[in-house]
């Protein structure tokens, strides 16, 4: 993999919105976690400087969209919780836990609640 290469892992939003971060090589963070609605030039600051590696279950519906020669799409990778055992040995090694009767999930994006249809 290139030296100035980005990673791109996106999990799938619905249409064409995912939720996605960018990364460097190091996996040091480049931009931080954000719902995007991807079109042609979504990433572009990040394409034109170099190759950007797009994965997860939301990169292969953007591959038609992100038309750039630096777009890579890497197929296979998944989000599944047995992939993150890495980073949770790593949390447990330094003794870093949450207190989960005081911890509060980021949501990306609101919920809208719609008016449900009448069934009849």
């Amino acid at each position: 993999m290139e030296e100035n290469a980005l990673l791109v892992p996106m999990l799938d939003a619905r249409r064409m919105e995912v939720y996605a971060q960018v990364f460097d090589r190091a996996l040091k963070e480049v931009r931080p976690i954000q719902a995007d609605v991807v079109d042609e030039n979504t990433y572009r600051e990040y394409l034109d400087k170099g190759p950007v590696y797009f994965f997860g279950n939301g990169a292969e519906k953007c591959m038609d969209v992100i038309n750039h020669p630096n777009a890579h799409l890497i197929k296979g990778v998944e989000p599944l919780a047995k992939n993150m055992l890495p980073l949770a040995e790593k949390r447990l090694a330094l003794e870093q836990f949450e207190d989960v009767a005081y911890f509060v999930p980021m949501y990306l994006k609101d919920f809208v609640a719609k008016q449900a249809k009448p069934l009849l």
